[in-house]
Formats: structure tokens, C-alpha cells, sequence
């Protein structure tokens, strides 16, 4: 039986280690390339975990299948949301209270690496689930928003 760490915990142990890493190169790089160099490792890790999740999809990837993950998105009471809402072919979940965005803030990481490490992530996992997934979100708590509005969109 494999042992899975919570979400949120898993992205605090993340966090900790790209925060050096941040550091560190922006000790040898002007900080806004420190920062593209932790945005193109946090794509490719959740282009792959999306990959990853279509993959385990009994019937193959769908918008229906693809909604479950926010109950691993959300364990612990990392996140408190509305939703989600799965209509047709769009599923809709806001995200009221983000317990990633209060992690990071207490770990005292500097921006930009709240959105990096967490938000960033959304959009690079819906992308490498399925090509027919296309995810929008106008704004986020990390970034100093109310809420977290996603909304995926199936198409064919």
C-alpha cells in the first residue's frame, strides 16, 4: 500500500527546497530569471502529474474524471471551495480560502513564488491531462484576489 502525503504538504516540502533553490540563483542571475528557471521546472512537473493523473483514468481522460482531482486538490482542508460544478462540458470551481497561498506566506517565501508554485501548476496540469482541457482563471489569492475562479472547458 503506497503512503500519500497530503496535497498541501507535499507543496510545503516542495516550497521549501525551490525557495533555496530560488535564492541561490538569484544570487547569480537578476531575480526575474531565477524566477523563469522555477517557472519552466514547476510546468514540466505539472505537465507530467497531469499526464500522470490521465493516465490512471479508467475510461481515458474526460471532464468528468478530471473533476475528481479536486478532492486531492482540496484534502486536509487545504482549500475551501465552491464547488465543483460539472455542467455539460464545463466543470467550475471557486476557490474561497487558499491554504497554499497562507502556507507560503507564513514560510516567508518572496514573491513571485506563491504563484509559481502553486498556481502556475493549474494550468500546466490541465494541459498535459488532455489536449481537449482548457482551464481559465482571471485571478488568484496568491496574487491578491477574493477567490480562485477556475473554469474547464472540454472540447473536442
Amino acid at each position: 500500500m503506497a503512503f500519500a502525503l497530503p496535497q498541501i504538504e507535499r507543496r510545503r516540502i516542495e516550497a521549501a527546497m525551490l525557495g533555496r533553490v530560488y535564492a541561490a540563483l538569484c544570487e547569480a542571475m537578476p531575480a526575474d530569471q531565477a524566477a523563469a528557471h522555477i517557472e519552466r521546472a514547476v510546468a514540466a512537473d505539472a505537465r507530467a502529474a497531469g499526464e500522470a493523473f490521465a493516465a490512471a483514468a479508467p475510461d481515458g481522460p474526460s471532464l468528468a474524471h478530471f473533476a475528481t482531482v479536486v478532492a486531492r486538490w482540496t484534502e486536509g482542508g487545504a482549500l475551501e471551495i465552491d464547488g465543483p460544478h460539472l455542467d455539460g462540458n464545463a466543470l467550475c470551481v471557486t476557490v474561497t480560502r487558499c491554504g497554499y497561498a497562507e502556507m507560503y506566506r507564513d514560510m516567508g517565501l518572496p514573491a513571485p513564488l506563491p504563484y509559481l508554485l502553486s498556481c502556475l501548476r493549474d494550468i500546466h496540469f490541465a494541459a498535459g491531462y488532455s489536449p481537449h482541457l482548457a482551464m481559465t482563471r482571471p485571478g488568484t489569492i496568491a496574487e491578491g484576489g477574493s477567490c480562485c475562479p477556475f473554469r474547464y472547458e472540454w472540447t473536442k
